[in-house]
This record gives C-alpha cells, sequence and structure tokens, in this order.
C-alpha cells in the first residue's frame, strides 16, 4: 500500500486535448493508471517496471509497451527504459507542494533519480511549481491581519 492517500486527479482531463487526442483508450487508460497507481510519488516520477504494471493492468507486455510508446509520443510522460522510470508530465500543475515538509520531500524524490536528463525536467518542473507556493503562501500571510500586529500578540500576549 502507499503511503499516499490522496493523489489529485482534476476531471478536467476527460476535457483536456492531449488526453483526447492519445491513439487508443489503452494509452487513456494507462495515462489513467500512471497517475493513480500506488507506485506513484509525490514527485510523479517513479520507478514501474513492465511487469508489475503488466499485472495490475492484466495487460501482456506488448499490449502495455504499446500503450506507454502512444503516452511518450503524445508527450504526457516520459520514460526511461534502463531504470523502469516514467515521469508525468505537468504533475504538479495538478499535485503541487502543500506546504514546506511536503517540497522537501519532493526534492529528496527528485535527488534521487538517477537519470539526469529527466531529474533536470523534473526539478524544473517542481521548482517552477514551488515557487508558485511561496508566492501564494506569502501573499497570504501579508492579508492576515495577525500577520500585521506586533509579535506579542502572535506570540500569545504579553508576558
Amino acid at each position: 500500500m502507499t503511503k499516499r492517500d490522496f493523489t489529485k486527479v482534476s476531471p478536467n482531463v476527460w476535457r483536456s486535448n492531449r488526453f483526447r487526442k492519445l491513439e487508443s483508450s489503452d494509452a487513456q487508460l494507462l495515462y489513467l493508471y500512471f497517475l493513480t497507481c500506488e507506485h506513484q510519488n509525490s514527485a510523479g516520477c517513479f520507478r514501474i517496471p513492465d511487469g508489475y504494471a503488466c499485472a495490475d493492468l492484466g495487460w501482456d507486455i506488448n499490449r502495455y509497451a504499446q500503450a506507454r510508446d502512444h503516452l511518450v509520443a503524445g508527450d504526457m510522460v516520459s520514460f526511461d527504459a534502463d531504470a523502469e522510470v516514467i515521469y508525468v508530465h505537468r504533475w504538479f500543475k495538478h499535485s503541487p507542494p502543500m506546504n514546506d515538509k511536503h517540497a522537501q520531500g519532493t526534492m529528496r524524490l527528485i535527488s534521487e533519480i538517477e537519470n539526469d536528463d529527466l531529474r533536470e525536467k523534473v526539478e524544473a518542473d517542481f521548482e517552477l511549481a514551488d515557487a508558485a507556493r511561496q508566492s501564494r503562501s506569502a501573499a497570504a500571510a501579508a492579508s492576515d491581519p495577525l500577520s500585521r500586529r506586533p509579535s506579542t500578540f502572535r506570540n500569545g500576549g504579553y508576558q
């Protein structure tokens, strides 16, 4: 069982041109599988041996490889055959880091990606999402009336 009990999958996936233009319903199902399978993680880049995916989906290797190739061709995922690693493109658009601890854990996972090109791609996508999170957090703090009060009030009053 995965440690992630909640994964964000936008209902807009069904209206996405990229998703709808995939060459087969198998590719669409495989994409949804990659978004929701127990192997995925907060970086959207995870090791998934062919045999695991085939067993989970009940597919033979040829069907799986063909659907995966459609996802790569459709710019939906990147795939490192040597390491058996998938990266779901635009992962952080729907599953961005939610707080500092989440961001730190995701950065740790990204640092463990062995393929340099793939790690750099995931890292760049993550940095954009994390910068947006930090900006939202700063804006929320600036609009919080308690943040503008003297520190004695924020820290529980005068001692």
